[in-house]
């Protein structure tokens, strides 16, 4: 049975306290729970694992198919000042001293953490903000792609942005407007509601350290709807 929690792996021994409390919390529920978070680097095929007990994923691969391969634990409350609960955002983002539009940004190259990326991905596609892209593998490495020039233009979550930081050498252009954030997914239907009142509870009990590298400062529930895949939503 596998856990992880890699969504911002930066601050892996917050993560591994997260989940030692959370294990602690389900008890009987999961008296073989691991021991040790996962750190993987294939998602596509962590998340679909049949021994998955809890990951992080988000909204785009639930609707290119996960969603019928997971059951949602809860929506992460981030503490980002100016977003509604259980949801996140982007900064478009350009080097400092770049004052060009966003679509001619755009056009001269654009940093992309991964295709599959509702923050740094879709929302570029929802702003009909195109051009030719390089894939990075995260947002902290979009950032620095623009930073140094291979590319003019990425959507940055602002959730990784608060916890870097930010870069004096980049310039917030604009914000997307907020969707719902990146959920706790699981693998089993019987421990979704277990999961939720052991994290949020873990949550809760966070150290003021943990909580500020982490950025996290509570759990909620959204409408399982919200991440449905848009074919069904429409239908």
């Amino acid at each position: 049975m596998i856990a992880s929690l890699a969504w911002y792996p930066a601050t892996h021994s917050a993560w591994d306290r997260l989940w030692d409390a959370t294990r602690a919390g389900l008890g009987p529920h999961l008296s073989d729970a691991p021991t040790r978070l996962t750190w993987p680097v294939d998602f596509a095929s962590h998340w679909r694992a049949p021994d998955l007990i809890l990951s992080m994923t988000c909204a785009l691969p639930l609707q290119l198919g996960l969603f019928d391969r997971v059951h949602i634990v809860g929506t992460p409350i981030w503490d980002v000042p100016g977003l509604p609960k259980g949801h996140y955002a982007s900064h478009l983002v350009t080097r400092a001293d770049d004052g060009r539009a966003l679509s001619r940004a755009a056009a001269s190259g654009i940093a992309v953490n991964a295709p599959d990326s509702q923050s740094g991905w879709g929302t570029l596609v929802g702003a009909g903000l195109t051009g030719p892209s390089i894939v990075t593998g995260s947002h902290a490495a979009s950032m620095q792609a623009v930073a140094c020039g291979r590319a003019d233009l990425a959507a940055i979550d602002v959730v990784t942005w608060a916890m870097m930081g930010g870069d004096a050498r980049l310039a917030i252009r604009d914000t997307t407007p907020p969707t719902p954030a990146t959920p706790f997914i699981t693998a089993r239907a019987d421990l979704a509601a277990p999961l939720h009142v052991a994290l949020t509870q873990a949550i809760a009990d966070m150290s003021a350290a943990d909580r500020a590298v982490t950025g996290l400062s509570g759990l909620t529930r959204l409408s399982d709807a919200v991440y449905a895949p848009l074919l069904r939503r429409s239908a």
